[in-house]
């Protein structure tokens, strides 16, 4: 009987093993070879791997990736605490508020970056961005320009569930703090900085990381913003061109369409996941990461950085590192030594060869682990006209750039005209687009597509979802959630040519169902946390007097199931919207117009940047179609899930 209980495991390790593992061994096997087109001809050995670790775009597409994480990560961090900060303590209508900045949250983020890209662009920088700010910037032909706009989309795209998580967290607080606080004369600033951060810095670590790993193989924003960015003079490579915002995943995605010889093509997504399995393994092991495993990690990532990059500061640094094993008190004045050597070797051999990423990764480590340091109190924000200013000023610049992307890509939907909008009001009014979306295009087929992967998406979640919550809940193994966040990083752009080869053999090309069920393993992670959650709450007695009567299997479906409901609609809700958002997993797997899913269509009509004949006046269309309808699905999942997680007041 007790055996038994495996059987819980089942379904979600199947689907693991399908979706993630034997796409990852499958990769690993080909890399060995020299293969054409996928077929194996003849064994190679490291050869392949040999091959990649000369290519020096592949050590700068690395630094850019960890570069654009921390930026992204560090802002992203920030911003949500302030917002949040004033959303849940300064603002009167926080509902509105709340709702306000939930808005990009339900854009998906291959519609909000072809929408902004058309804000800032707009027609050789002719644009709305350049028309109302005065800002002249060419995201293809400026490295500043096109990575920092990049960053900027990446944070406007990830602020909501960051702002939705820190609210949370801040309500967890004790009143009781803030009071003694204000009796002790301490403002807001003080607050914030002595109390409420150092009470939710495990909150702000997690969330930290979690964004940090998921930006590190980021695909979506630089790729259809600025198809990897303008060249830099150093990423002119024998076998590669790299642009600012080529990231592992744009790079990898650039391999894949460049080269016929799947084993050199899986060799560099093997490199690629070793990068990402050493991030996700930082956050699998966060929380018992002693300061030698720390150290002994940064020695890894020296010698993999050495070999990309083989100079001598690297190699003094390493050794430098090899004694902090045994002298650990040495710690800060080690960090120190190497960040100032990164600097001279960056004066020396310029910035992407003398680039490093361990003196930040140290000092981000110095910075998470010290206790957050007491502020003293001051009186500078005293003047209360001057703080309700800056409060009101802030405000409304947030509503605006919340609201500027919705209201351009309404006014291109109502244009008499396929060009991007570059002034503030449409230039002949019409609805006629949002008839032609279904007599020219017939979107009707791509919806009815894009809801069959979302509704097989919704079924496959809680099948794969709920026995697993329930094995974790009723062993206490909470060590597994994490794992499974570890296993869900392997997923990406570096692992989607293998998954393209092992859903070719199993015929599951051109499948709706084999689209559904990536999205389906991609939200285990967060439905088992949430159905955990729930199945927590429910009480022993509960059970224990259902056993009296029926076996426990009996008791899981016919007590406990229907007591979770409700997470299990949520977790049903969070799959849907994962199938309808999805576009990687489409444009690869999926090859036929008649399949493609919304994702897939509206970005057919845009394109990569350059495309000749773009339809904006179609995809603006769609776009509000689509919005329409995810609204109407936020406004329906809102209550269930921020019950008990926001509370009553949003």
């Amino acid at each position: 009987m007790k055996d038994k209980k495996y059987f819980l495991l089942l379904p979600a390790l199947i689907l693991i093993i399908f979706i993630l593992i034997i796409p990852m061994i499958s990769m690993l096997k080909t890399s060995l070879y020299n293969s054409p087109f996928g077929e194996n001809i003849s064994y190679v050995g490291i050869q392949n791997y040999l091959k990649v670790l000369k290519d020096f775009g592949m050590s700068i597409s690395v630094k850019i990736s960890f570069i654009w994480a921390s930026i992204i990560s560090f802002l992203v961090i920030v911003l949500g605490i302030l917002i949040s900060y004033m959303i849940e303590y300064k603002v009167k209508n926080k509902k509105l508020m709340f709702i306000i900045s939930m808005l990009p949250w339900i854009i998906p983020s291959y519609m909000g970056v072809l929408i902004w890209r058309s804000l800032i662009y707009g027609y050789g920088t002719d644009s709305i961005i350049k028309n109302l700010f005065n800002l002249n910037t060419n995201i293809f032909t400026d490295i500043f320009a096109g990575f920092g706009w990049g960053v900027f989309i990446s944070i406007w795209l990830e602020l909501p569930i960051v702002i939705m998580v820190l609210i949370s967290a801040y309500q967890e607080v004790p009143k009781e703090l803030y009071l003694a606080a204000k009796i002790d004369g301490a403002n807001s600033l003080n607050i914030l900085l002595n109390i409420t951060i150092p009470y939710i810095k495990p909150t702000i670590i997690t969330w930290f990381l979690i964004t940090f790993a998921n930006h590190f193989k980021d695909f979506t924003v630089p790729f259809l913003l600025t198809s990897g960015g303008p060249p830099l003079y150093e990423g002119f490579t024998a076998h590669s061109i790299v642009g600012i915002t080529t990231t592992l995943g744009v790079f990898n995605y650039f391999i894949s369409n460049t080269h016929y010889d799947f084993g050199i093509i899986s060799a560099y997504s093997v490199i690629t996941a070793i990068f990402v399995m050493f991030i996700s393994f930082i956050f699998l092991i966060r929380r018992t990461l002693s300061l030698k495993k720390f150290i002994t990690f940064v020695i890894v990532i020296k010698v993999l950085s050495f070999i990309f990059n083989p100079n001598i500061i690297l190699l003094i640094s390493m050794f430098l590192y090899f004694v902090l094993l045994k002298k650990r008190n040495l710690f800060v004045l080690v960090v120190s030594l190497d960040f100032a050597m990164m600097i001279i070797n960056i004066i020396n051999n310029g910035f992407w060869s003398g680039f490093d990423y361990i003196p930040i990764i140290s000092f981000i480590w110095i910075i998470f682990k010290e206790k957050t340091p007491i502020i003293p109190q001051n009186t500078y924000f005293r003047m209360k006209g001057l703080k309700t200013l800056i409060k009101y000023i802030l405000l409304i610049v947030l509503i605006l750039i919340i609201l500027l992307p919705i209201y351009n890509i309404i006014n291109i939907s109502i244009s008499g005209t396929n060009n991007i909008t570059t002034t503030f009001f449409p230039e002949r009014f019409t609805l006629e687009n949002y008839s032609r979306i279904f007599s020219e295009i017939h979107i009707e087929q791509n919806l009815k597509n894009t809801l069959i992967i979302a509704f097989l998406s919704a079924i496959i979640v809680p099948i794969i979802s709920y026995p697993l919550a329930l094995f974790i809940s009723k062993n206490n193994l909470g060590w597994i959630l994490p794992l499974l966040i570890f296993i869900d990083f392997l997923g990406g752009v570096h692992s989607i040519i293998a998954l393209f080869m092992v859903f070719k053999k199993f015929h599951l090309l051109n499948s709706l169902f084999g689209v559904s069920l990536v999205y389906a393993t991609h939200t285990l992670p967060m439905a088992t946390f949430l159905i955990k959650g729930y199945l927590d709450k429910v009480p022993k007695e509960l059970e224990e007097t259902a056993l009296l009567d029926m076996t426990r299997i009996k008791s899981y479906i016919y007590v406990i199931f229907p007591l979770s409901i409700p997470a299990i609609l949520v977790s049903m809700l969070i799959g849907f919207m994962k199938g309808w958002n999805g576009f990687i997993p489409s444009l690869m797997l999926l090859n036929k117009d008649t399949l493609y899913p919304l994702s897939v269509k509206l970005y057919s009509l845009i394109g990569e940047p350059g495309t000749s004949y773009p339809r904006w006046d179609l995809f603006s269309a769609s776009s509000i179609m689509n919005i329409i309808f995810l609204g109407i699905i936020f406004i329906m999942i809102r209550k269930p899930l921020m019950s008990g997680v926001l509370k009553d007041r949003y």
